[in-house]
């Protein structure tokens, strides 16, 4: 949907997110100059009588629960074409799975994390409610006093134990979900939670979500040094036959806090397990510069810009990126929600700072790519609003591609951001890209697009 100018007193902002069943704005209360998120039930979904039925039991399940660990339900109202919306909690520091992404965590921090994810599906088993779709992308960080709080989130799939042997259909994410999820009609009890929670224990740990069941490789494997009371826990949550998990999420909890304050516990990292991310990111950009710099285009005269051409095994894309940008690598970027969402996997990213890519309020320049199937408009793919302001739109002016370019000037006042969309005339697939720069040049933008090739 459009952006609209406000819910009720509420004035928009941006979108912060969307998925199957609903959109997530960020809006401000004036009234009260505070920031909220709200959460719109998607139009396709507007007459599905059950679909707003469990839109607003999660909303009802949030507000009576009301837990410092949950994320908070403060309204409830009726858009005029009948979709439901609530007004909740904004959580200004993204998802575990942002954090995730960004490196691997000490592992006090993780298990702090754990323990207070733990806290919050506590509070729903106790509340009589199984969430169904723990997952690091459902758990919220917000700014507090103390530095940050844990807000368990999506509560969309959410269900009361005691219907827990009628439910009809397979719900969860796989990766996440207990194997007795995947059987429709199967007999669901709080074990199902316990086995999500293991599965981002083990994410949080080791950087990576677990194989699918049966999960035989410990955390410790990937990552040597951890005590071995924690592999045990977290394998034993893992298991596919429920019985030999923790009985509930605090008994599961209680593990993970007593395993934290441990004295034994590890307090910080060898210096290799601390660097190697940042290493592994240097010795994978290099291999691919030794492999792929097979030629330097002057750009218009101006020092440090030079392109250099870099390709990645795992991408059909070669790209031409700024010399001055090739500090990181990142060959599996994920493409921003809007994108993801039109069908874009997983892209070839080169910048300075890899993690503040998605971070509009950080410098980071550098070029994205990904490839998706179909002559997609860029309108269909890419975020209307990732700087503020509204941007200027030209057509693509080069003999080989053609498509759409956006490009704000100044972005958050870190630089310029573009996104285009680009196809060769006949063949059915796009190549999505985004361009961040200190300065507004679109020659620079131009000649990044016509250096593109498809393999």
């Amino acid at each position: 949907m459009s952006q609209p100018e406000a819910f009720g007193r509420y004035r928009v902002i941006r979108r912060v997110g969307s998925g199957s069943f609903a959109t997530v704005w960020l809006a401000q209360d004036d009234l009260l100059n505070y920031p909220v998120a709200i959460k719109v039930l998607a139009e396709n979904w507007a007459h599905q009588m059950d679909i707003q039925h469990r839109f607003l039991e999660e909303a009802r399940i949030l507000r009576q629960t009301d837990s410092t660990w949950l994320v908070a339900v403060h309204d409830v109202d009726v858009l005029p074409d009948g979709r439901p919306y609530m007004v909740m909690t904004y959580a200004d520091q993204g998802s575990v799975a942002d954090l995730i992404r960004r490196g691997q965590l000490p592992l006090d921090e993780a298990l702090r994390l754990l323990t207070e994810i733990g806290q919050g599906i506590t509070v729903l088993h106790n509340h009589g409610t199984i969430h169904r779709d723990i997952k690091p992308s459902n758990v919220l960080l917000q700014s507090s006093p103390v530095g940050q709080r844990v807000l368990v989130a999506d509560l969309g799939f959410a269900k009361s134990i005691d219907e827990a042997s009628g439910f009809t259909a397979a719900a969860g994410t796989p990766g996440y979900m207990s194997p007795e999820q995947s059987i429709p009609g199967g007999d669901l009890d709080v074990r199902s939670d316990v086995y999500s929670l293991g599965a981002v224990a083990y994410e949080l740990i080791t950087g990576r979500p677990p194989s699918r069941p049966p999960v035989r490789v410990a955390p410790g494997r990937i990552r040597p040094g951890l005590p071995p009371a924690l592999d045990t826990l977290i394998l034993s949550a893992l298991s596919v036959d429920r019985e030999s998990r923790p009985a509930d999420a605090k008994t599961f909890t209680d593990r993970v806090r007593a395993i934290r304050m441990s004295p034994d516990l590890p307090r910080t990292d060898p210096w290799w397990s601390r660097y190697r991310m940042p290493w592994h990111r240097a010795a994978r950009l290099l291999a691919a510069l030794v492999v792929t710099v097979v030629g330097v285009t002057s750009s218009v005269g101006h020092p440090g810009l030079d392109l250099a051409r870099i390709q990645s095994d795992g991408h059909e894309l070669e790209l031409g990126v700024p010399v001055a940008w090739l500090t990181e690598l990142d060959v599996d970027q994920e493409a921003r929600p809007v994108a993801a969402d039109a069908g874009a996997g997983p892209g070839l990213l080169v910048a300075t700072d890899v993690d503040a890519w998605h971070s509009t309020d950080e410098p980071a320049y550098g070029v994205y790519a990904t490839v998706m199937p179909g002559a997609q408009p860029l309108a269909a793919i890419a975020d209307t609003d990732p700087c503020e302001g509204r941007p200027t739109e030209r057509a693509v002016d080069d003999p080989t591609w053609e498509g759409t370019v956006w490009e704000w000037t100044d972005c958050n006042g870190n630089g310029s951001f573009a996104s285009a969309a680009v196809h060769e005339p006949g063949l059915p697939q796009t190549v999505y890209l985004e361009v961040r720069q200190p300065d507004h040049r679109p020659d620079l933008v131009d000649e990044i697009i016509t250096a593109i090739s498809v393999r």
